[in-house]
């Protein structure tokens, strides 16, 4: 019998925790930055962000798990108290798990945000999550 696992890679630079592209959305008079001192984080770090997606994905019935492999490209921000608002899919998979990836990240707790200059600031994040299967022999 073979056994399905279903592991979600978050597609990070390569400096492991950062991601592929940051915007700092401009809040107030001052002009965007492009950099910041501290970066949002969800709480318990990246295995943590990990373990919650893994553990929340539900394969709606007219998706076969089997079909279902490749990149759902996320846009979303990190705001000041930590919410994450304006989550949008750049690019998706199937319409179905489009809407199975908006509702996870609608059901995330807070996140630590980001903070410039001894600031907390709002951040956007653009993330890939990769659905992929791996097949475990019993």
């Amino acid at each position: 019998m073979i056994k399905y696992t279903l592991i979600f890679l978050l597609l990070l630079s390569s400096a492991g925790i950062k991601a592929q592209t940051i915007n700092i959305v401009k809040t107030g008079p001052a002009p965007a930055v492009k950099a910041i001192d501290v970066e949002p984080e969800f709480p318990g770090g990246t295995k943590a962000f990990y373990k919650f997606i893994s553990q929340s994905i539900t394969f709606p019935a007219d998706v076969d798990p089997e079909q279902v492999q490749g990149v759902v490209t996320l846009s979303m921000a990190i705001e000041k108290d930590g919410r994450l608002t304006d989550i949008k899919i750049l690019k998706g998979l199937t319409p179905t798990m489009d809407t199975e990836t908006l509702r996870i990240m609608n059901t995330c707790p807070r996140w630590k945000p980001g903070s410039q200059h001894g600031e907390t600031i709002r951040v956007r994040y653009t993330f890939n999550i990769n659905y992929s299967l791996v097949s475990k022999k019993k």
